[in-house]
């Protein structure tokens, strides 16, 4: 006998060697799919935590104080169970803070419900729910339970807090510097 391999077994190296090589291909692109996935994941809260504290800050600093100037009209809060319009400040370039007017609006679509917050500066920002029913709620009374109402009446008045109600949870963002 001659020294070295007969062609069966190199065939079968071959094929060893092929089927290790596409089994750690499929491992890989696996392991790439689940970074994408965790990478997307992170974005989102990453952009559900932004745009939940940019529309805290804006509830925090509603502004229902007279207008200063002639012919100037009051501040007023109003809203609804799909959308609440405020005045409140907003940060400019230069960061300095200016007044501006915002608009919280219910949207849903194939991912879910969201609310969305608009300034006339131009900010906006999407808070994210991934219930499919959502309403905002003004609290009126903190005693107890809290008394919620589904609209508040246009006017210099703001209540204490705005509601986001899904059937499963309430997000609050508190209005003002209260207690």
């Amino acid at each position: 006998m001659r020294p070295g391999f007969t062609l069966i077994e190199v065939l079968v190296a071959v094929m060893i060697s092929a089927a290790l090589l596409l089994s750690a291909d499929i491992v890989f692109e696996q392991l790439a799919d689940s970074r994408a996935a965790a990478s997307r994941a992170a974005a989102e809260r990453d952009q559900t935590q932004n745009a939940a504290t940019m529309i805290s800050r804006l509830v925090r600093q509603v502004d229902v104080s007279p207008r200063l100037g002639s012919g100037s009209t009051m501040h007023a809060f109003t809203g609804d169970s799909i959308t609440a319009r405020f005045t409140s400040s907003c940060i400019a370039p230069g960061g300095w803070e200016r007044e501006c007017d915002v608009s919280l609006r219910v949207t849903t679509d194939s991912t879910g419900a969201a609310i969305v917050a608009v300034s006339s500066t131009g900010d906006s920002a999407r808070f994210r729910v991934h219930n499919r029913v959502l309403s905002l709620g003004y609290l009126t009374d903190a005693t107890g339970a809290g008394h919620w109402t589904s609209s508040w009446p246009a006017g210099p008045t703001a209540p204490i807090a705005i509601g986001v109600m899904s059937p499963i949870d309430t997000v609050v963002w508190r209005i003002g510097a209260r207690g």
